[in-house]
């Protein structure tokens, strides 16, 4: 298919004139004839909708005689799904110029509808009249995607690996008082009662849930470290919610209710992070500002939008707001954008899907790219990052009975590192719903191995070959024949004897049964003459909660005590209850309540009324803080462990539901039943991050559990918490740490050394690597940096915990041979070292910790 034309339309400035030319696919239009002269600068107030006089003169400045003609001609060759591309390239703020292009509210002009016919085009291409039929605004337009070109000042952000297919999300909506800015100061107001603040934030976590991209979520409200933080890791996309004054962003400040973050600092982290794309979900953070700090732009009376700096700054594209936009606005649009990004779509017509959400609002979303950008896309966003970004899971116990237990994040892995950093075979079994390719993100994450090989000057060694095959009927081929024509991408045999062997992924269909000795057809596998160092069984399916069954069923199967999820399972109720089974954890009738009773009643109702598993049941519609009023009013669930019963069968049934009520119970719980539901939040960081934020730093006192029900983990997990959250000023802090663990406690006395153990120190153990990395304070960190030898087991434990990047790979190989043995990339010693051996042991136990008892 023919692409999509590009028509560019470039406004100068000539004897006190707008000069107006008209580029087709980059060749002007008028070819030899001097450009046309149309029209007096114009100024439009942004946010303010443009008058009907206004938007005819608009009309006659980016529309004359010869660029009519050019639109209306390209117009009519449009078939379906097809559109035409409009830039706007905005002079310099050194050129002369009396008027802010980038505040033109352009999208006002009105053009033939799409159900025009050609007469209609004709006509309104050979006058400056309105269209005759009545035409649509050019910017909800289906047939136009609207961009206003820039010209940089600096190169592209550079592309940071570990980055890619990541979207760093700041919500700073809440924040308000008097700010400092260098017009002066300046006040925000407070959100109104019952705004839905952080819900565009919300929008983009349910939207990326299921793509093949990954929502880094900040601490809520944002703050300009936090911000810096994140950036520092690396990521491709960056979300901002919240407010915009001055030039700059409002987020959160130290001791103080709000803090002013200059653009132009924050172009340097977007730089620095690789970020290709920076949506500014913020009022008028597409208008124009002149503090007096840009001499150019005074002496011209043009300033330039926090946007447009960003651009000019270097990163390759920003969406910012005209005018002011709502909480609920800023929600509708961040969804819809960020659902047509996962899609495939280039940035401009994700920018027109998404503000087809604000229909009938003031605010319109505006996007700016890099004048050299000559395909407004981010990336491959759909597929990057099985290539790039090697996927997360969590280690899991078998237990005795069928359970859906929640991931702790003492046992999270990186793949890559567990697969192609081996000593001993592999045969793990992985609960995956998103059914990712693994085959391309561990070829990649061999392709660093292999690099940072040759750069050590180490003699050649081939990479460890992966395959997939799609398993049916439960059964596995019977030869090797028949198992080498049924693999992707073809088998094809090892040259020589230099290589790290095979890997095999069985993709295993949810709910299927595996047939009579399964153990043994896969033992058989060994056999084979393959070399077979892994083999990773991966359960895929629709129901995550039948992933997760079915993945439990072929670990116990296949005898072993744990098994793999992905941390990227979507855990809201889109995915229906589990099949075939009832709630482990009954659910009480003695219940005085009405509202309790009712939420019981439905709960086990919807439960019985599965009979259909691709049509799951939706969660029952109870109000959450209807219930929490009920509770505190004395009609309780008869005894806090009844309510503790009710809260743990929502959380297994309806997490969606039970995040609302731990939010209704963090904020608005009275007596022992808030002491309930911060016992159960604390099972999964996710899930205690809601809670202390929703508590707003009102956390009971170790002493209002009683001691069989503060065990050790309960305790570290409420210490970091705190920690992570920024809630360390929370008055029981201090009598919560006084029972954590011992390595709970050196990492908390790490952190009051400094904002972050750069220096390596503490790392001795790895139980206080990983306390830290729960903490947030080494989510930058650089093991290279941190242990250069790679002698502390501790940094082992991080190893296992962050993704196989080139970085890594080469740290890898500086380290002496039987460390290098540990981790499956050098040849066994030849005689054995009994003191080696036990200095390997232990960084083989940092890589993989004991699991905790299953008490789920």
């Amino acid at each position: 298919m023919e692409r999509d034309p590009d028509i560019t339309i470039r406004l100068s400035w000539q004897d006190g004139k707008v000069a107006t030319v008209v580029l087709v696919d980059g060749v002007p239009a008028h070819e030899r004839s001097r450009p046309r002269s149309v029209g007096a600068g114009v100024l439009v107030p942004p946010g303010v909708a443009t008058p009907p006089g206004t938007a005819s003169l608009l009309a006659k400045l980016l529309f004359p005689g010869l660029v009519r003609a050019r639109v209306a001609d390209r117009a009519l060759l449009l078939g379906p799904e097809r559109y035409l591309r409009l830039r706007l390239l905005l002079p310099d703020v050194e050129e002369a110029g009396s008027y802010d292009l980038g505040a033109l509210r352009w999208e006002s002009v009105r053009l033939p509808s799409a159900l025009a016919g050609a007469d209609a085009w004709a006509e309104w291409a050979g006058s400056l009249a309105l269209p005759p039929d009545g035409g649509l605004e050019l910017g909800r337009h289906p047939w136009f995607a609207l961009v206003r070109d820039v010209a940089p000042r600096l190169s592209a952000a550079s592309v940071v690996p570990t980055g890619a297919g990541i979207v760093a999300v700041a919500d700073a909506t809440s924040v308000h008082g008097r700010i400092t800015t260098p017009a002066g100061r300046e006040t925000v107001h407070a959100p109104a009662p019952g705004s839905l603040g952080d819900a565009d934030r919300r929008g983009v976590e349910d939207v990326v849930r299921d793509s093949r991209l990954s929502a880094l979520v900040m601490d809520s409200p944002a703050t300009a470290e936090g911000i810096r933080r994140t950036l520092l890791g690396g990521a491709q996309v960056f979300y901002f919610g919240g407010h915009h004054i001055a030039g700059g962003l409002v987020v959160g400040g130290d001791g103080a209710d709000a803090s002013w973050l200059d653009v132009d600092v924050l172009s340097g982290w977007l730089r620095d992070g690789g970020v290709g794309l920076a949506v500014l979900m913020a009022c008028d953070s597409a208008a124009s500002w002149t503090d007096g700090s840009h001499d150019a732009a005074e002496r011209s009376g043009r300033g330039v939008s926090a946007a447009e700096k960003l651009v000019r700054s270097g990163v390759s594209h920003v969406v910012a707001v005209q005018g002011k936009v709502s909480h609920g606005q800023a929600a509708g649009f961040a969804g819809r954008f960020f659902g047509a990004l996962v899609r495939g779509l280039p940035v401009d017509l994700a920018l027109r899907e998404g503000a087809a959400a604000l229909e009938g609002a003031v605010a319109v979303p505006v996007l700016y790219a890099r004048r050299d950008s000559a395909e407004l896309t981010v990336g491959d966003l759909p597929v990057i990052r099985p290539a790039r970004l090697a996927p997360v899971a969590h280690r899991m116990p078998v237990t005795d009975e069928p359970a859906l237990g929640l991931p702790d994040e003492r046992h999270r892995v990186q793949l890559d590192v567990r697969w192609c950093l081996t000593e001993r075979p592999v045969r793990d079994v992985l609960a995956d719903p998103g059914a990712d390719d693994l085959v391309t993100v561990l070829t990649e994450a061999e392709r660093n191995l292999l690099r940072a090989r040759a750069a050590k000057g180490l003699p050649h060694e081939g990479r460890r070959r992966w395959y997939v095959h799609d398993v049916r009927d439960g059964r596995l081929p019977a030869t090797e024949t028949a198992l080498r024509g049924a693999v992707a991408p073809a088998y094809g045999k090892a040259d020589g004897e230099d290589h790290r062997g095979v890997g095999l992924v069985l993709r295993w269909p949810a709910g299927e049964e595996p047939g009579a000795g399964f153990a043994g057809e896969l033992d058989r596998l060994d056999g084979f003459g393959w070399d077979l160092r892994a083999v990773v069984v991966q359960v895929h399916g629709k129901h995550p909660a039948e992933v997760q069954e079915t993945a439990e069923h072929l670990a116990r199967t296949l005898g072993h005590g744990e098994y793999l999820l992905r941390s990227r399972t979507p855990d809201g109720e889109t995915g229906g209850p589990p099949r075939r089974r009832r709630p482990a954890v009954p659910l009480p009738f003695g219940a005085s309540s009405a509202v309790a009773r009712r939420c019981a009643s439905e709960l086990l109702d919807a439960a019985r009324a599965v009979a259909d598993p691709s049509r799951p049941e939706p969660a029952p519609g109870v109000d959450a803080r209807a219930v929490v009023e009920e509770l505190n009013s004395g009609a309780v669930w008869g005894v806090p462990s009844e309510e503790r019963q009710v809260l743990a069968a929502v959380r297994l049934w309806w997490p969606a539901l039970y995040a609302s009520l731990l939010e209704a119970c963090a904020s608005g719980r009275t007596g022992p039943g808030r002491a309930v539901s911060l016992r159960l939040a604390a099972d999964r960081d996710e899930d205690l991050d809601r809670w202390l934020r929703a508590a707003g730093g009102v956390v009971p006192a170790p002493s209002e559990f009683s001691p069989l029900d503060r065990p050790t983990p309960f305790v570290d997990a409420v210490v970091l918490g705190l920690v992570r959250t920024g809630l360390r000023d929370a008055e029981p802090f201090g009598d919560w740490l006084a029972e954590a663990s011992e390595a709970v406690g050196e990492a908390v006395e790490l952190l009051d050394l400094g904002p972050s153990p750069v220096d390596g120190s503490g790392l001795e153990s790895a139980e206080v690597a990983v306390a830290l990395d729960r903490a947030g304070a080494l989510a930058g960190a650089r093991l290279p940096v941190l242990d250069p030898g790679g002698r502390r087991p501790g940094s082992w434990a991080l190893l296992a915990r962050r993704p196989l990047t080139e970085e890594i790979a080469a740290w890898l190989y500086g380290f002496a041979e039987g460390q290098r043995r540990a981790l499956g990339i050098a040849p066994g010693a030849q005689r054995f070292d009994l003191l080696l051996e036990d200095e390997l042991d232990g960084f083989r136990e940092a890589l993989a910790p004991p699991l905790r008892p299953a008490d789920f």
